[in-house]
């Protein structure tokens, strides 16, 4: 029969070791900041150690996420939280906490951010623009990180100056258009997690009609055969008509080659009088017509009046 003593003892030995066995949860496993691409699972892992077994529950930026939410699913007797087919909607500050009655209750955060290979949601458009002109392609892209954007012209990459420059927006700025700036651009948006391309758009630089060679004054004896030249350049190449003292001429030829962007006109007429012969060059752009004159003076051997040249 045991004695009072005895008794005394083996309460004193049991009960500091039943007690032993109960421990306040601890996170052995904290939660970190976790990076997704876009439709692709998330996992949140909070191990606990806990005596007896903790109740473990989560939050999504301090609102509870309850057992029933089918946006997530809790795996390991709460341990594992997986959101699948992430969507933008899921970023934000994830925390567990483990209770199990026995002091504090332990509690572990982190983030979920979304991140998103580059698309372009903004695509530049074909431009028709006039000569020292502004010319502006768009391309407004969506990425985490933010995406960088560099342009291509002729699939070669665009050489940045105080002319042509790359906007905050991503869009390229060309502050002086030349003929030299015409060509295919895209643009080209880079991230770590991929990249994204535009569609190929052109830009036409177009030209108002100008002369480069003017008809030059004659004097020749009467029922000569002359020739005038009058070279011409714009883009659109422009049309070139001969007039004589301000009407269309008949009896003459016109001998026109192309070279380039360039027109050579050749007039082949004969002459028995004074005459005023005018090389009419026009062309039509985005900034409308466009219409330039050079006037040659052809005048007859032994007449009293004088040839005049005039260029407009």
């Amino acid at each position: 029969m045991k004695t009072l003593e005895q008794v005394l003892v083996r309460l004193l030995i049991w009960i500091p070791l039943g007690h032993s066995m109960q421990t306040a949860p601890r996170i052995i496993t904290l939660l970190e900041t976790v990076d997704v691409l876009l439709d692709h699972n998330a996992t949140f892992i909070c191990e606990v150690e806990s005596r007896p077994p903790a109740l473990i529950t989560w939050t999504k930026n301090n609102h509870p996420i309850m057992y029933y939410d089918t946006r997530y699913l809790t795996r390991e007797q709460g341990q594992m939280l997986v959101i699948p087919h992430v969507r933008e909607s899921d970023n934000g500050e994830y925390c567990c906490l483990a209770n199990n009655g026995i002091g504090e209750p332990a509690k572990s955060c982190g983030a979920l951010q979304l991140k998103m290979k580059p698309q372009i949601k903004q695509q530049p458009r074909n431009l028709t623009l006039v000569i020292t002109s502004k010319a502006v392609l768009p391309c407004f892209t969506l990425g985490n990180p933010k995406p960088e954007i560099t342009w291509l012209k002729d699939n070669n990459p665009v050489k940045l100056s105080d002319s042509i420059t790359i906007l905050d927006s991503g869009a390229l700025k060309i502050h002086n258009i030349q003929k030299e700036d015409a060509g295919q651009y895209r643009c080209v948006a880079k991230n770590s997690f991929g990249l994204a391309l535009s569609k190929p758009v052109t830009i036409e630089v177009q030209a108002p009609a100008r002369i480069l060679r003017a008809p030059k004054e004659k004097r020749v004896p009467s029922g000569s055969q002359i020739t005038l030249e009058c070279n011409a350049t714009g883009i659109p190449i422009p049309a070139i008509t001969w007039l004589e003292n301000g009407n269309t001429i008949s009896g003459a030829s016109v001998d026109e080659t192309i070279v380039g962007d360039v027109i050579l006109s050749v007039l082949r007429v004969t002459v028995v009088k004074h005459a005023l012969y005018t090389c009419m060059a026009s062309n039509r752009h985005s900034g409308g017509a466009n219409t330039v004159k050079a006037t040659a003076g052809v005048a007859v051997a032994g007449m009293a009046d004088t040839a005049a040249f005039v260029c407009e």
